[in-house]
């Protein structure tokens, strides 16, 4: 059902049962789309992961696959150059750990980029406390202004206003504000 100023289509208020099928459904879509962001984030996040997680494995395979051979081969290579065996095995251990540093290091750097989805955090704070207050504007703005006709991370449109200044009234004659307030109000619009 579709309201302006908090009339319906025929004139008359919408009933309480109305509203709260309307709101349900408005909190519903908002909570939809908070799980669609934090999937967004937290994908990225596991494709870091896995690539960390990836050179620690193919560090350790290569390590353990191709240790015995290598060993032998440069310590006996290193013997044939005229230094004394256990020097030559020590050699390429000590060549082994160096090349297994340099492997972990990396994969440090890549665990150590890894955060947790702020954007999600930040826009559930809004919307919290957007719930608790529902006639003010949420504190900050988790979604950062794009470009005219692209959608943002939120799934609304483009250059909407998410603090309810310039949208339509909603239910009870009041601009909707908050984090979705702009999804939520085109949805009641008339068309």
């Amino acid at each position: 059902m579709s309201t302006t100023a908090g009339k319906a289509r025929n004139g008359r208020e919408p009933s309480l049962g109305e509203l709260v099928a309307l709101a349900t459904r408005d909190v519903s879509l908002l909570v939809r789309q908070e799980i669609n962001l934090a999937k967004a984030e937290l994908t990225r996040q596991a494709v870091s992961a896995a690539l960390g997680v990836a050179c620690l494995a193919v560090a350790a395979g290569l390590g353990l696959c191709a240790l015995i051979a290598v060993t032998i081969f440069l310590g006996e290579l290193i013997t044939w150059a005229g230094v004394e065996r256990f020097w030559s095995y020590l050699l390429t251990a000590a060549a082994y750990l160096v090349v297994a540093g340099l492997l972990a290091l990396f994969a440090i750097r890549r665990f150590r980029r890894l955060s947790p989805p702020e954007r999600t955090i930040q826009t559930v704070r809004d919307d919290i406390s957007w719930l608790r207050n529902p006639t003010a504007a949420p504190a900050s703005s988790a979604v950062p202004a794009s470009p005219v006709g692209t959608a943002s991370p939120a799934g609304t449109a483009s250059g909407a206003n998410t603090a309810g200044s310039a949208v339509p009234a909603g239910v009870g004659g009041t601009a909707p504000s908050g984090p979705g307030a702009a999804v939520l109000t085109s949805q009641h619009a008339q068309p």
